[in-house]
């Protein structure tokens, strides 16, 4: 989950545009195989190529209709989806996962660490860290989380998803125990999901620590990103980062270097 600069309750981001409609006008195009559909919530990314399709988290519950009509923009069905991989269990990710499966009877993949809350069998955990926003917003929680749903693949790091393109797990801790990025070293491209943030004049920043359960962890995670060979990030609440994004990453962990947090790695 990402804290925006919304009005309360911090759930709906949707409140933030002055015009709701128009933030699920367009798909907005990465590669000419991948591109990213905003949803409720949160920006869900879609993989396609060679007749396969894998969508990347599910927004907030009622995000299907605004996945559709993203899907439908480049001549893609619900039907048409292989597979959806959660990179993380907060209601922004996947609080419409439910809708999509019920809609399609789609495959879904999440981390092990978390596969036992999105099927419902541990309570999803307050995404807030700040106890008083948690105790107010927990209402909320409950309606945003979505209805369980099977978990067909426990996903560990390292592991390959099917896709005509290397499709790799790198687990990355810290915002949630489970948080993954998913690789793709023949495009150069890794979706981070919530491990990073890209802003205040575009640059790199880690996970929001008021809805991260990490934050030290989640530093140490995004280490293992720089033993991959990139150029781009694709963000899930910020415009993807094109160019040197590998560059970019080194220079934020240098500028964190220095405290206890990135020390203790």
């Amino acid at each position: 989950m990402h804290p925006t600069s919304c009005p309360p309750p911090l759930f709906i981001p949707i409140l933030c545009s002055s015009s709701p409609t128009a933030m699920f006008n367009k798909s907005i195009e990465i590669t000419d195989t991948v591109f990213q559909i905003r949803a409720i919530g949160a920006r869900v990314t879609v993989l396609s190529e060679s007749g396969d399709a894998i969508l990347i988290d599910a927004g907030f519950p009622g995000s299907s209709r605004a996945i559709v009509r993203g899907l439908s923009e480049r001549g893609l069905s619900l039907n048409e989806i292989s597979r959806i991989v959660i990179t993380h269990a907060h209601p922004d990710h996947c609080g419409g996962l439910a809708e999509l499966v019920s809609e399609a009877a789609i495959p879904v993949a999440v981390h092990s660490a978390e596969a036992d809350i999105v099927e419902g069998i541990t309570p999803a955990p307050n995404p807030l860290q700040i106890p008083l926003l948690a105790s107010v917003a927990q209402p909320a929680l409950a309606k945003l989380t979505g209805d369980p749903v099977p978990v067909d693949t426990r996903l560990e790091d390292g592991d390959l998803i099917p896709f005509p393109t290397e499709l790799r797990v790198v687990h990355l801790p810290g915002h949630t125990p489970g948080s993954i990025a998913l690789y793709m070293p023949q495009k150069g491209i890794v979706i981070v999901g919530d491990a990073l943030q890209y802003k205040f004049g575009w640059r790199l920043y880690p996970p929001a620590p008021g809805v991260t359960h990490s934050p030290e962890q989640a530093i140490c995670s995004l280490e293992k990103l720089l033993e991959l060979d990139f150029h781009t990030i694709c963000f899930s609440h910020f415009p993807s980062l094109y160019n040197d994004a590998r560059v970019a990453l080194r220079r934020l962990l240098e500028r964190l270097a220095d405290r206890t947090a990135a020390a203790s790695c």
